[in-house]
C-alpha cells in the first residue's frame, strides 16, 4: 500500500514539474516584438521632427511617400502622430493613415485606429499590429472592409498578405453582386 502512494505521489509531482517546464517554455517563447512600447515619464527623444514629407524613389518611380505631423525617436522605437504613408507596391498604390502609431524593429503598433485603402477596397481597424517582415496585420476589436462589391465588419482580423489569408470573428459580409445577363436568349 506505501509503494502504491509513492508512485501516486511520484506522479503528481511529475505532473507539477511537467506544468513548470511548460510555463517557462511559455514565458521564454513569448515574442517580445508584440508588445507595445510607452513612453515613460521623463524619456527625451533623440530627435523629434514637426509636418514633414519623406520620399524614397528609384531610378523610375517614388516608392514611398510619407507625410506626418509629429515624429519622434526614442532609443527603442518610433512615436508618429497622423501619419500617411503611401507606398508603390506590385503597380498599386497602397495608402495607410492613422492617428498615431508606433513602429518598433519590424512591427508597427496602431492603438488608435488604421485605415487601409489600395486597389478599390478600403479596411478600417480600430487597433492593430502591423508586422512589416511577415506582411500579416493583426486586428483587435473592430474592423470593416468596403469595397466596389463588398461591406464585411466584424472582429480581430488577421491578414496575411504573403498567404493571401484572411480570418475574424463575428464576420457579417454583404456582397453586391449585380446580374449583367438579364435576358438569356
Amino acid at each position: 500500500c506505501m509503494k502504491n502512494l509513492l508512485n501516486i505521489g511520484n506522479s503528481v509531482s511529475l505532473f507539477f514539474v511537467f506544468l513548470l517546464f511548460v510555463s517557462i517554455v511559455i514565458i521564454f517563447s513569448f515574442d517580445k516584438d508584440t508588445v507595445m512600447p510607452h513612453v515613460n515619464v521623463g524619456d527625451i527623444p533623440k530627435i523629434e521632427l514637426n509636418n514633414f514629407t519623406i520620399y524614397q524613389i528609384n531610378n523610375e518611380n517614388l516608392l514611398t511617400k510619407l507625410y506626418a505631423q509629429n515624429a519622434k525617436q526614442f532609443d527603442k522605437f518610433e512615436e508618429f502622430s497622423y501619419v500617411i504613408l503611401e507606398r508603390l507596391n506590385n503597380d498599386i498604390i497602397d495608402k495607410i493613415a492613422t492617428k498615431s502609431a508606433i513602429k518598433k524593429d519590424n512591427v508597427i503598433f496602431f492603438d488608435d485606429g488604421v485605415n487601409n485603402s489600395r486597389d478599390g477596397y478600403d479596411l478600417y481597424s480600430t487597433k492593430g499590429v502591423y508586422h512589416i517582415d511577415k506582411n500579416i496585420l493583426e486586428g483587435n476589436g473592430f474592423f470593416s472592409i468596403n469595397g466596389n462589391f463588398q461591406d464585411i465588419k466584424g472582429d480581430n482580423i488577421y491578414y496575411d498578405a504573403n498567404a493571401g489569408l484572411l480570418s475574424a470573428k463575428n464576420i457579417n459580409a454583404k456582397l453586391n453582386v449585380k446580374n449583367t445577363q438579364r435576358n438569356k436568349k
